[in-house]
């Protein structure tokens, strides 16, 4: 949620909150770390409010709100004399099945990330002139927002599979930052990374994706233990790289709309193209489109552009 790229869940899947409870302690405190998730399980039981909703998870206590969404409460201690370039510390989180602890850095990676998504922002602003009101600027910048549609188009391609089974979205969203080459467009920064990601997964050996901000940290440790999991991803990583091929290739609003329906789901290809047709209108009434030699739809202040008239289809007056 911190770093803007929470997507709506598909069909029954809830939203997933991580929370990350740092504690101040020693880790070598403990020197079997289910003894620290023991004791904040415990500590959560206590409470009346959490009675029937408490599940043990591998490496965190998860809260369940049922049909609504449930938080994994992460125990951790900082990690001992261990500092990212961010000044962050490095944390130690408990693995139940390992019987350790491993290395994260969760503050340090969401610096990371917002830095990668505003250092180019930043730079594209400052070449351009203001845009009209009309086109005024996304909340989101670029990234997070090519970050939610690729945890969107997995969710749709990968529906008959269980979450678990599926790409997880850290693995996604540091890939996207790492491929991100700064172009303000979406697609166009769409298709740069998913090309990158595409052309890196090819061969026998596997991808690994590490925390940047603490290179102890792998978030595609899950491949190496199930060959079967690191296929899905790139099974899905080749399907997406051909859909945006044909989406590129696609001419006319009903064609275009069939391809996104395949790539994002029909119920938000709908919203979207009815709210693209009503923007499209209102720029129309007020003479703030034209058309190009080539046919391309583009503001009015645009060089060598025709200004499109609009028509109330009332007949002539």
């Amino acid at each position: 949620m911190r770093i803007g790229t929470t997507v709506k869940p598909k069909g029954e899947d809830e939203y997933d909150v991580d929370l990350v409870c740092e504690l101040k302690a020693d880790p070598s405190d403990f020197p079997n770390p289910i003894d620290l998730l023991d004791m904040v399980e415990e500590r959560l039981r206590a409470n009346q409010t959490y009675d029937g909703k408490i599940e043990r998870k591998n490496r965190c206590i998860r809260i369940n709100y049922a049909n609504e969404f449930h938080m994994d409460i992460l125990p951790a201690c900082p990690s001992p004399s261990n500092f990212d370039f961010h000044g962050e510390h490095c944390l130690k989180v408990p693995d139940c099945t390992l019987e350790d602890w491993k290395d994260s850095n969760p503050k340090g990676y969401a610096k990371w990330f917002e830095g990668k998504a505003r250092d180019a922002t930043v730079e594209f602003r400052k070449s351009i002139e203001a845009l009209p009101e009309q086109q005024a600027y996304e909340d989101l910048a670029t990234l997070p927002r090519v970050v939610q549609l690729m945890k969107r188009n997995r969710d749709v391609i990968l529906e008959d599979l269980d979450a678990k089974d599926r790409p997880i979205s850290i693995v996604l969203t540091t890939l996207a930052a790492h491929y991100y080459n700064g172009s303000p467009s979406v697609i166009d920064a769409l298709e740069y990374i998913v090309f990158n990601i595409r052309l890196h997964t090819v061969g026998t050996q596997r991808i690994k994706v590490l925390n940047p901000t603490n290179k102890e940290e792998d978030f595609s440790e899950r491949w190496a233990n199930d060959a079967k999991l690191y296929d899905t991803f790139v099974g899905w990583v080749d399907n997406l790289a051909s859909s945006l091929e044909a989406l590129r290739k696609t001419q006319g609003l009903p064609e275009i709309a069939a391809q996104l329906k395949v790539m994002f789901g029909e119920n938000v290809t709908n919203f979207v193209v009815e709210d693209h047709l009503k923007r499209l209108t209102d720029l129309r009434k007020t003479g703030s489109v034209a058309t190009t030699a080539s046919g391309i739809i583009v503001l009015t202040e645009t060089p060598k552009s025709n200004p499109i008239p609009y028509n109330t289809f009332h007949g002539n007056e």
